[in-house]
């Protein structure tokens, strides 16, 4: 049977299709050869358009106008239409469809029948979710979200989504830790990185009771989930989704879903003196933006404008914290390049067969405005670039960054520079950044907040370790830019 079934994947993949056919009364020549889609017009001007038949998310027939509002529609079997994705030049990918017609039903059918049985064979492809929505979070828009843009592109791909509305705080994580999920293929959400952090922590919980280990327990290897997640911004910053896709556009992320692509991102979980406290997945930070969490909590009624006006007065306020920290390093100074779409460093890490780096503790004491560990480049529409530019999604490491307390000038010199497009925060003689795989902190006298995923921790004195590509994402990457942008300002 499995001799059969490769024999079937070779002919598929063998299978060479051409044909004239007309859309909107002009004539194409539409080709099919090695898994990719081309037509072009026969008379000029002539744009040759090529589609990956992995872009590709359904072909059917197109249905007949019926003639009575009673009438079941029917096909009509000189006409088909593929929906497919198109890549632009901004990292958004959108929904485009061509419909083909020809007078020979038999050529319609033989199209329509060769290229299902293509799509067929990607099996990664997701059939049924569990997607959760958290009507609070961001513009509290998850609900117009999911039914504008997310669930008619979920029909046209025959995907079936079973949707859960969330409550109340960590609702979504307990429902994923206790709930049997076996007849679902993908769990995934619509909502900020808060919503994120809760459907992973749940998993990830999850997960270790199934093999009953004791998740408070550092010294373990946390098993990873072989369920996949989708993840669909609707949050204030969304800095997860632009990691992973390079933009936070709705649209983009639900194709991912449905292609079924996926991609190791690491997580970090955070423990105190006895237990875990939780896994992150973009950012730990301590003073400046730990005090920034806290303080916007009481101002949620202003949106995602509670931000601005929190950072603006901790700002003002410029204080700074001691501490001692201790970080578990590879031996060797790093140098790292940018994380995007197949990235080598992050194929290193799950290759067992990679020699070992000497790992050594180094501590460090200081006065600090921030401290930040890094999971990913954190970056957003807010800063293109990321508080930790050179950091991966899945290379084993995060980036532990260090603001030393200065100046209020240079306070405001940082957040420019993290908000601008051309220029690192590492660039200042008062920042400092380290790759770690493991850090402990300790504070000394006045005490801060850590803001995990957005949310606050109130434990000070933490440990935090990277696991590896824990968690497996559906999407590609960030996609590899296309131009470079100049800047005129020198200043930040």
């Amino acid at each position: 049977m499995m001799a059969d079934f490769v024999e079937d994947l070779e002919a598929i993949k063998n299978s060479v299709l051409l044909t004239t056919f007309t859309c909107k009364k002009k004539r194409y020549k539409v080709f099919f050869h090695q898994n990719q889609i081309i037509w072009d017009k026969e008379k000029p001007p002539s744009v040759q358009v090529t589609v990956p038949i992995e872009n590709v998310i359904t072909v059917e027939h197109v249905n007949k106008t019926a003639n009575h509002r009673l009438d079941d529609p029917t096909i009509d079997p000189h006409s088909f239409i593929i929906h497919y994705a198109k890549r632009r030049s901004n990292c958004t990918w959108k929904h485009a469809t061509i419909a083909f017609s020809h007078t020979d039903p038999i050529q319609v059918a033989s199209w329509v029948k060769t290229l299902q049985n293509t799509l067929q064979t990607f099996n990664q492809r997701p059939k049924s979710i569990l997607l959760f929505l958290n009507p609070y979070g961001g513009k509290r828009n998850a609900m117009q979200i999911y039914e504008k843009l997310a669930k008619p592109l979920f029909q046209i791909a025959g995907v079936d989504v079973t949707v859960n509305v969330s409550q109340r705080k960590d609702q979504i994580r307990d429902f994923v830790t206790y709930h049997n999920l076996d007849m679902y293929d993908v769990v995934a959400c619509v909502g900020g990185d808060g919503t994120v952090s809760e459907l992973f922590n749940g998993l990830i919980i999850r997960e270790c009771q199934l093999h009953n280990l004791d998740y408070n327990d550092i010294n373990i290897d946390i098993p990873k989930p072989k369920m996949p997640i989708g993840i669909i911004p609707g949050g204030s910053t969304d800095t997860i989704a632009f990691c992973l896709h390079g933009t936070t556009d709705v649209q983009t992320a639900v194709l991912h879903i449905i292609f079924g692509g996926r991609i190791g991102l690491d997580l970090v979980s955070v423990y105190d003196e006895t237990k875990l406290l939780r896994l992150y997945a973009s950012v730990l930070s301590y003073g400046y933006l730990g005090d920034v969490a806290h303080s916007s909590d009481k101002y949620r009624w202003l949106g995602p404008k509670r931000y601005d006006y929190s950072g603006f007065k901790k700002l003002i306020y410029n204080m700074g914290y001691e501490g001692e920290i201790a970080m578990l390093s590879e031996k060797d100074d790093f140098t790292s390049s940018r994380c995007f779409e197949s990235c080598s460093e992050c194929s290193v890490c799950i290759d067992k067969t990679t020699e070992k780096k000497e790992l050594v503790w180094k501590t460090i004491k200081g006065k600090y405005f921030m401290v930040s560990g890094a999971n990913i480049s954190c970056a957003c529409d807010r800063s293109p670039n990321g508080i930790a530019p050179n950091s991966h999604l899945g290379d084993g490491n995060l980036h532990l960054v260090l603001v030393q307390h200065t100046s209020l000038l240079n306070n405001v010199r940082l957040l420019l520079r993290l908000s601008g497009r051309n220029k690192e925060i590492q660039q200042f003689p008062f920042v400092e950044t380290h790759k770690a795989k493991e850090f402990c902190f300790r504070a000394i006298n006045k005490k801060s907040k850590w803001n995990c995923d957005g949310e606050v921790q109130y434990q000070t004195d933490i440990r935090a370790k990277v696991r590896c590509q824990l968690l497996t994402i559906l999407g590609r990457g960030m996609p590899v830019p296309t131009e470079t942008v100049t800047n005129c300002c020198s200043f930040c």
